[in-house]
């Protein structure tokens, strides 16, 4: 057995009522290293845990683990705010309920660092639709606090946008914005992009100038946006609390591939 994968503890199938497999498990992975920070040990022995439950829950072994995070130009690595939640091209996606580690020093003085999931897998078995794509225009890798955001979206296809925003902080549904306040501040949620039609954000003819870009907490002078795009054909309407990361992503994952189109697009605002 390698050092770097342990066993599946605990698989368990539920079928939900969009016709997804999901699949519980309970795995565990390790690396070693004389040379990584231990952050980075304990995300490759995360890295392992996710792939081997993706291989337990019935993805094939040839898989590619990618963590959603994301890199800027300046080298500054975007925290990982998706608290361990995993994409994969090859069928299967990884919400990670719970995490636990373990760190030891070996005969070498290399740090093992183990750690053990509680995590959902999400089993698909068809291929993404590449006529199912967008465009987005217009967003720039930085922004000084106080300036408007504003971009376009070009849609291979009619259908449907949620557009969500994370930071290290917060989290919330973008658009379509509910204002529960002032209505006409709020965007229509039955909008269509027409296929290959540019679409301006925001969309909301009360907010011309775009969405205002501050940075959350005033002790800060810099904060890292990520806005995660998703495409669909049927209106699939987002019914929880933006605020929970955890829920944005098992929304999004609960959709079939073939019916859902996400892209990821992140800048920094500083003071």
């Amino acid at each position: 057995m390698s050092r770097m994968l342990f066993v599946i503890l605990l698989v368990v199938i539920i079928q939900d009522v969009s016709g997804q497999k999901k699949v519980k498990v309970t795995a565990k992975g390790s690396y070693v290293s004389l040379d990584l920070a231990p952050d980075q040990i304990k995300e490759k022995a995360l890295a392992e845990a996710k792939r081997d439950a993706l291989m337990k829950a019935g993805v094939a072994e040839s898989i590619a683990v990618s963590d959603f995070l994301y890199t800027f130009e300046d080298n500054e690595k975007f925290q990982e705010i998706f608290q361990a939640f995993t994409s994969t091209e090859t069928g299967g996606e990884v919400i990670v309920d719970k995490f636990t580690e373990n760190r030891s020093v070996n005969e070498f003085n290399a740090l093992v660092i183990t750690v053990e999931i509680e995590a959902t897998v999400f089993v698909h078995d068809e291929k993404e639709d590449p006529t199912l794509n967008i465009k987005i225009e217009g967003i720039e890798d930085n922004y000084k606090n106080g300036e408007y955001l504003k971009f376009t979206v070009t849609a291979g296809t009619d259908g449907y946008l949620k557009i969500f925003n994370v930071t290290e902080d917060y989290n919330s549904l973008l658009y379509p914005y509910l204002d529960e306040k002032v209505v006409s501040y709020s965007d229509d949620p039955k909008f269509m992009l027409k296929a290959l039609q540019k679409t301006t954000f925001p969309v909301n003819k009360y907010f011309p100038d775009g969405y205002t870009l501050e940075i959350t907490k005033p002790e800060k002078n810099k904060e890292f946006n990520l806005l995660i795009f998703v495409f669909t054909r049927e209106n699939i309407a987002f019914l929880e609390d933006g605020s929970d990361v955890k829920k944005i992503m098992e929304w999004i994952y609960s959709i079939p591939m073939d019916k859902r189109k996400v892209v990821q697009v992140g800048f920094v605002i500083s003071r």
